[in-house]
């Protein structure tokens, strides 16, 4: 029998079943917990509102009126002449390369010819086997003599000729006169002509005879002056080899210290060859360059900067050693690799324990030019480039200056400064103008009643407990502050009415 889709039995198969008293008690336990959590909330909300209105109001600290204590100097102006710290080079002022002006072989040698030894001016450095030498000494001496001989006999041919000359001339005339003689004769008719013509025949071979002599004495003198050219130039040979044989023994020119030596006994050496390197240790001077500024500087002070004193240290080891020197000379040229100029001082005799040598390398002192009414200051005083601060009723006053120079830690100062004023010293890292200081040590000032404030004493130990209270600060914020913070809590904690009793 069929159902209808009504009927109530039938539907109720297909549809959901019907909710259960459970689901009802789990949706009203999230609803008792949502609320008592809200009461919670509330109920703490409430208590801090009360706790906070409860609570005393406290009020800001107030900042103490903080004066740091700083370090100054009174300015002084003066004249200035600072130094100039630069390092050298030493040098051998006069140095020398031994040459040999003679090949041979080394027969002997000085004992001390060796690299560092100090030989004295004339001492012997090397001698030259001489046999060669002398021979060409003979030689020269001997060709020098066969020369004159030859000169003399050409002296003497030259004597037998001239007077042979005379001779002719004499005969000569007597042939002209008997010529003339016998012209007159023939005119009276005494002589035949050909006995005229025989006398003229005579006189002619006269004249030849005269002409003959005067050539041959002409041809004398030209071989006589040839030969004396001849001897001049032997005789120059000869004082040649005289020297040469003189140069065989080599000398040391000066004083000094061998460089270099490749003398041995038994080495042949070559003329012109360096054999003997050696440097005047009497003579030293120190180069050292000076910067474009600094020798512009110099070079307009009244005072030259040849003639200038320097002091350099040679430091060996552990110790420096000090000597003195005088410029004497500037550099011909722009040192360009250096940058500057070369000046060149000669160091002084000295009785060093430790000898200067060449190469040493020095620090070198040399002064500057001179500043007329200049302040010299520690050069923590100077802030930027050219401001420094002044101490003035207890409060920094912002001054710019002229810097001059800087020497190791101070600095030059020519303008900018008023004497008797105090420039601070100490540097601040947050510096400003009108800055409370106190100068420590200082000459105490009148305050504003008139009365002398009394000088700070080192702090107990109470005190400082006191201090650090005042501050509200932990041990660790206490120690992590400046001294000069610090300062500034127990110059406020003794400010204080009855600050006597915080301990």
């Amino acid at each position: 029998m069929l159902k209808s889709v009504e009927d109530p039995q039938v539907a109720g198969d297909d549809a959901a079943p019907t909710r259960r008293p459970g689901g009802v008690v789990t949706a009203l336990r999230a609803i008792v917990q949502a609320a008592l959590m809200l009461a919670v909330l509330g109920g703490s909300y409430l208590a801090m509102e009360r706790l906070i209105a409860a609570a005393p109001e406290r009020t800001a600290r107030p900042q103490p009126d903080v004066s740091v204590p700083v370090e100054a100097v009174i300015v002084a102006a003066g004249d200035e002449r600072p130094n100039v710290s630069l390092y050298g080079e030493v040098t051998a002022a006069r140095a020398v390369d031994v040459r040999p002006p003679v090949s041979g072989e080394v027969i002997a040698i000085h004992p001390d010819l060796s690299a560092g030894r100090r030989i004295e001016a004339g001492d012997t450095l090397f001698e030259i086997d001489p046999f060669d030498l002398e021979v060409a000494l003979a030689e020269a001496r001997a060709d020098l003599a066969q020369t004159e001989a030859t000169i003399a006999e050409n002296e003497a041919r030259l004597v037998s000729e001239r007077s042979q000359l005379e001779s002719a001339r004499e005969q000569l005339e007597l042939a002209r006169s008997d010529l003339a003689r016998a012209e007159q004769l023939r005119g009276n008719g005494t002589l035949t002509a050909k006995q005229v013509e025989d006398r003229e025949l005579i006189v002619s071979q006269r004249e030849q005879a005269v002409s003959q002599r005067v050539n041959n004495i002409a041809i004398e003198e030209a071989r006589l002056e040839q030969q004396r050219a001849i001897r001049t130039r032997l005789d120059l040979g000869v004082r040649r080899a005289e020297r040469d044989l003189g140069n065989t023994t080599v000398r040391a020119p000066f004083s000094g210290v061998v460089r270099s030596s490749t003398v041995e006994t038994g080495r042949i050496v070559a003329a012109n060859d360096v054999a003997v390197a050696m440097y005047d240790d009497s003579a030293l001077d120190v180069r050292f360059t000076l910067t474009d500024a600094q020798y512009g500087r110099i070079a307009t002070d009244a005072d030259p900067l040849i003639g200038r004193d320097v002091r350099l240290v040679w430091t060996v080891g552990n110790l420096d050693y000090t000597y003195t020197g005088t410029v004497n000379r500037i550099g011909a040229d722009i040192a360009s690799a250096r940058g500057g100029v070369d000046a060149y001082a000669r160091i002084d005799a000295t009785e060093a324990p430790v000898q200067l040598r060449p190469g040493a390398f020095v620090s070198v002192t040399v002064p500057d030019r001179l500043y007329e009414d200049a302040v010299r200051l520690p050069e923590t005083a100077l802030y930027d480039a050219g401001t420094m601060y002044v101490v003035a009723g207890g409060q920094l006053e912002r001054r710019t200056v002229e810097v001059a120079a800087f020497e190791g830690a101070d600095v030059i100062v020519t303008g900018g400064l008023a004497a008797g004023e105090q420039v601070m010293t100490t540097r601040l890292s947050n510096v400003e103008d009108g800055l409370k200081v106190t100068v420590p040590g200082a000459e105490p000032t009148q305050t504003d009643d008139g009365s002398t404030p009394v000088a700070e004493a080192r702090p107990s130990e109470e005190m400082i407990a006191a201090a650090k209270r005042l501050s509200g600060l932990t041990d660790a914020q206490w120690e992590a502050l400046s001294r000069d913070e610090r300062r500034a809590y127990l110059r406020q904690l003794r400010d204080r009415p009855g600050a006597a009793g915080d301990g």
